[in-house]
């Protein structure tokens, strides 16, 4: 990442050998606009089908994508939550928002480590780097924060931006992302994406999150397209790895007990 420069990180959520063709088409779209960088978000084990690594032909594509303008991050582990606990707003923003898959939201310390070793470890065996995490929705609970500290994970993003935890620091980086589950949210996260566009036109570093859903609706699609060839005028893309200094910068491995 060129210091100075306004960047554009693209990620593309919930990928998983179900969600593969979409990815690719999103990818080669992206490319022809200009968009060199991406980050992929890997779920382990959608919705508890069988891991990705049981689909060869997916597996050795992700190997096959070159590491210098593809980042891949852990994206939970199943993307699916128990019931949340809590006050009403706590069940809201679990059942309502993410529609039950905050699935880090409410984790202790110990249950984010074994969820984040097993999916680690299904990257490590095929060669795969890791340098961050993401939680399903942005959904995270103290405990599972802890648990990406004790992994070293380089990289950690929220809602309003992207924390690195080994070296104790926040970047802020809204993300233009759209809420594609029925017909008044979509209409609705058109006005915002383009509201929210315009208020951070002048934010260094600014993300554009899809996900496969938004791709079922030939509106939302056509508007993405054209919120990414306006952004690409004035700024260039990276990752999320990009972010993390040069001097600490390594892949995370499944190594704690």
């Amino acid at each position: 990442m060129i210091a100075g420069q306004r960047q554009l990180i693209i990620s593309f959520h919930d990928l998983h050998p179900g969600s593969w063709e979409t990815c690719r088409r999103f990818i080669e779209r992206s490319s022809k606009l200009g968009a060199r960088n991406m980050t992929l978000l890997v779920i382990p084990q959608y919705h508890r089908q069988p891991p990705f690594t049981e689909d060869s032909a997916f597996t050795e594509w992700l190997k096959q994508l070159p590491q210098d303008t593809f980042d891949l991050c852990l994206h939970g582990y199943y993307h699916q939550a128990k019931p949340v606990r809590g006050n009403w707003y706590q069940r809201l923003m679990g059942n309502v928002y993410t529609t039950g898959e905050g699935e880090f939201f409410q984790l202790s310390t110990e249950e984010a480590n074994e969820k984040l070793k097993k999916g680690l470890a299904l990257f490590n065996e095929h060669g795969l780097p890791i340098y961050g995490f993401t939680a399903p929705a942005w959904l995270i609970s103290d405990g599972a924060k802890s648990a990406i500290k004790n992994f070293e994970f380089q990289y950690n993003t929220l809602w309003k931006g992207v924390e690195l935890p080994t070296i104790n620091t926040f970047l802020k980086a809204p993300t233009l992302v759209y809420s594609s589950r029925n017909a008044w949210r979509r209409f609705v996260s058109k006005i915002w994406v383009s509201l929210f566009h315009r208020i951070n036109k002048h934010t260094h570093i600014l993300r554009l999150s899809v996900h496969p859903i938004d791709f079922e609706h030939p509106d939302i699609e056509a508007h993405l397209y054209k919120v990414l060839e306006k952004a690409l005028r004035t700024r260039s893309t990276s990752t999320y790895r990009d972010l993390i200094p040069d001097e600490i910068k390594h892949p995370v491995t499944p190594s704690i007990t």
